[in-house]
């Protein structure tokens, strides 16, 4: 510390979050290191033009520390006492249970609602066996909550907290490896979030892992007790409760790319393993009575699986035969397998461009809502609205996405070569983006 004019260059680092520190060292001493000099107290401006001081993010190992510091203390304090007073809960976590390779689901073929508004979930707007598919830019929990808020039999909004007429459930994009990932240790991927803010964890029990190959964890009954990104606990009456599936993608396949830098597997066995994985999520869920379910872009992030291959894999999972009239194509699609009992999917996604890239691969058949606080139905163009040049537009919103696809591989991978490879097509795209 300084004082009386004495310089130390081994002082301790203050941060906004720690204002707390030598606050009133600040503008007391006569002298004070350039390391900690925000602005004089006397002036009414710094050099940069600022009438206060510049008040920035910690560094990342300082938030992530934070993070696990927090992530401890829920698991160890927090969720045990909420346990204590939400019997339901704790029941949720002992009825959970390790489900391998399900069997076939023995149901009819579905019709797929095509261009409907997720928000239509009323039986008297669908005719039965209708799934209305949609995508939202949103976490998964936001999503689910919503799903909870919708129109009942009585045709009256009802917010059913319990889950108990709702039915919704959640995909949790499991690790393989260990119960919440890097959960105790600061991560900030989709099951930690869960982890967080729900009593998931303690369902996740050390012998399930590692998680089957085809399979996955069915906890009901989780309650979520925080919102997103909030260190406050919700009070009782608003806390609620949602079923959740965790189950976990290939990790690190091979992947070749286009000229475009689309990438897709390398190994056909690779896309067979991902429907089954996908096919084992829908069984559980029919046989659990599931209505609504919440999915999303599965192991596109540090996994390294292409979103165009995730996003396709889904599409022919939710709607098979879609888009063909190929008479071999219409005979599989009877052997095709359907989900009858699930009313509604709606894929959240968090990252804008991974929620475009994801849109652009699944094809027609499904809804982007939320978007500019509005509803954009697939097949809506320009030219529907009475404007030109609708199909340049439309092949730069691809160019776009598929540009914002990739920056998020070259983020997420941590091979070098790998790295300069797609670091090298993305700049081509963006140079064909800025010629457009």
């Amino acid at each position: 510390m300084i004082v009386d004019g004495r310089d130390s260059y081994d002082l301790p680092m203050i941060h906004p979050s720690l204002g707390f520190l030598l606050v009133k060292d600040v503008f007391t001493v006569n002298f004070i290191h350039p390391a900690y000099y925000s602005y004089n107290n006397s002036a009414s401006k710094n050099r940069m033009g600022r009438t206060e001081p510049s008040v920035g993010r910690p560094p990342a190992a300082f938030r992530k520390d934070a993070r696990a510091k927090k992530a401890k203390a829920t698991i160890n304090q927090l969720i045990p006492s909420l346990l204590v007073t939400h019997p339901r809960a704790r029941s949720g976590i002992n009825a959970a249970e390790l489900i391998v390779d399900p069997p076939r689901s023995a149901n009819t073929q579905p019709r797929i609602s095509r261009g409907q508004s997720a928000g239509a979930t009323e039986q008297s707007d669908r005719a039965p066996g209708q799934i209305a598919v949609s995508l939202e830019v949103a976490d998964t929990l936001t999503v689910a909550r919503r799903l909870l808020n919708q129109k009942a039999a009585q045709e009256t909004d009802v917010l059913d907290l319990s889950n108990k007429s709702s039915r919704v459930a959640v995909l949790n994009m499991a690790s393989p490896l260990s119960p919440g990932g890097g959960f105790l240790n600061g991560a900030t991927s989709q099951e930690e979030s869960l982890c967080m803010r729900t009593t998931l964890l303690p369902s996740l029990k050390d012998e399930y892992y590692r998680l089957p190959e085809i399979g996955a964890i069915y906890t009901p009954d989780v309650l979520v007790f925080r919102e997103a990104d909030s260190d406050d606990v919700l009070s009782p009456k608003e806390r609620w409760f949602v079923d959740c599936i965790s189950a976990a993608m290939l990790r690190g396949p091979e992947t070749d790319l286009d000229d475009l830098g689309r990438g897709s597997y390398t190994n056909d066995k690779d896309r067979e393993q991902v429907i089954r994985k996908m096919r084992t999520v829908m069984r559980i869920c029919c046989d659990k009575g599931v209505k609504k379910l919440v999915l999303g872009a599965w192991g596109c992030g540090a996994n390294g699986n292409p979103v165009g291959e995730i996003a396709k894999a889904w599409r022919k999972v939710l709607m098979p035969g879609t888009g063909t009239s190929h008479p071999q194509k219409r005979k599989a699609k009877k052997n095709e397998e359907s989900w009858e009992g699930i009313k509604e999917i709606v894929f959240a996604i968090k990252e804008p461009g991974l929620a475009d890239a994801f849109a652009v691969a699944f094809g027609d058949g499904i809804v982007r809502i939320n978007d500019k606080d509005e509803e954009v139905e697939e097949g809506e163009s320009d030219e529907d609205n009475g404007n030109e040049g609708d199909g340049q537009d439309k092949e730069s919103n691809e160019l776009l996405a598929q540009i914002q696809q990739l920056e998020l591989r070259v983020e997420a991978t941590h091979s070098p070569q790998l790295k300069t490879q797609l670091s090298s097509v993305l700049d081509g795209l963006r140079s064909r983006l800025k010629d457009e």
